[in-house]
């Protein structure tokens, strides 16, 4: 039976990839690398889950070139594993550039070394994000990876080297890249781990006081692309064995993404009972945000703004040419986004869950 060797545990979509990974048996043995401060959460979290495969519990950092692994377990582990996810990045959009490089950047390259002395391994499954395209702007495809834009954020522009990294290594090992946009929680349950993203829009109609419709803000015509989790969970899962997928690229984004003003119409029915009205300049918002007392009591982070408004569009043509067949597809979110707002109505001031 194959082995696993995952990053990124115990955050929220590395968990749900597990599950997915147990509930269909696909592992033997599983090994987790978890960084420190997270060993508690990890042991915690992992003694719920089905033992449906052995667990290895390692505690390391990618930030090294040893994985802060002692050489007597890497080689044992690289006598043994065949598959490799490795999740674990610094996901803030207002993170610094020297940690963001650190983890995503210098954490790829360590993993990729540590692959290359894998005896048997059969795939490496990257995550990197649909975002790597940066300020590109029209339709991106899957196979492209083109710099030259500018990027958002530092979150984006280290993804972006990494995944650099990431597909040169591709001639000598068997990797498949997944993309996803923004993700959500669970399309059945609303679950989510943090609230950020389009969480951000209902922090901000919860937290205004008042029943009055607000504004839009901007022309809110940019495409927000949203997929939930479980999606993302069970696409990757898939991806992770089939064999199509060695040396591809996967978007894993809603093909039939709404537009900005339509999510913000959707959940300010939802949150205020009403619908928006009028509208306001991008630009005095992002004025006002910069202040950030102001920002923080609305909920909202500046560096949050430019994805209600930028121009593009992800192709998915490989996702949906080898997912569907397979019966794994993006829900619409008006199928689901109830279900979102109502777990976040429920849980909005749960510290834990908040990330600004």
């Amino acid at each position: 039976m194959p082995v696993l060797f995952l990053t990124g545990f115990p955050g929220f979509i590395a968990t749900r990839l597990l599950q997915e990974f147990l509930k269909a048996s696909l592992f033997e043995q599983v090994h987790l690398l978890v960084e420190p401060r997270m060993e508690k959460r990890a042991a915690t979290l992992l003694a719920t889950l089905p033992q449906t495969a052995a667990f290895h519990f390692h505690v390391g950092d990618i930030r090294s070139e040893t994985l802060g692994l002692s050489p007597r377990t890497r080689e044992a582990l690289q006598a043994d594993v065949t598959h490799v996810c490795h999740l674990a990045a610094l996901y803030n959009l207002r993170v610094a550039w020297e940690p963001a490089y650190a983890v995503n950047v210098l954490g790829t390259q360590h993993i990729l070394q540590f692959a290359r002395k894998i005896r048997a391994l059969e795939r490496l499954v990257y995550f990197s994000t649909a975002y790597v395209s940066g300020w590109r702007t029209g339709i991106v495809f899957e196979d492209e990876l083109v710099g030259g834009y500018g990027f958002k954020n530092h979150y984006e522009h280290t993804k972006f080297l990494a995944e650099q990294l990431v597909r040169q290594a591709m001639d000598d090992l068997p990797i498949t890249i997944v993309r996803p946009a923004i993700v959500v929680g669970d399309s059945q349950t609303g679950e989510t781990a943090k609230f950020d993203g389009p969480y951000f829009v209902m922090q901000f109609f919860r937290r205004v006081p008042g029943t009055f419709p607000l504004p839009y803000i901007g022309r809110s015509e940019a495409e927000v692309n949203i997929v939930p989790v479980d999606y993302i969970a069970r696409a990757t899962a898939a991806l992770t064995t089939l064999d199509v997928a060695v040396s591809r690229t996967y978007h894993l984004v809603d093909p039939h993404p709404l537009k900005a003003k339509e999510i913000y119409r959707i959940v300010h029915e939802k949150i205020r009972g009403t619908r928006p009205r009028g509208r306001l300049p991008l630009s005095w918002v992002q004025a006002s945000l910069r202040f950030l007392p102001l920002a923080r009591w609305l909920g909202v982070p500046l560096e949050a703004t430019p994805y209600f408004e930028h121009p593009v569009h992800f192709d998915a043509y490989h996702a949906s040419r080898d997912l569907k067949p397979l019966g794994i597809e993006v829900p619409p979110l008006p199928t689901y986004v109830d279900r979102m707002v109502d777990y976040f109505l429920k849980h909005a001031d749960d510290p834990e869950k908040q990330v600004f």
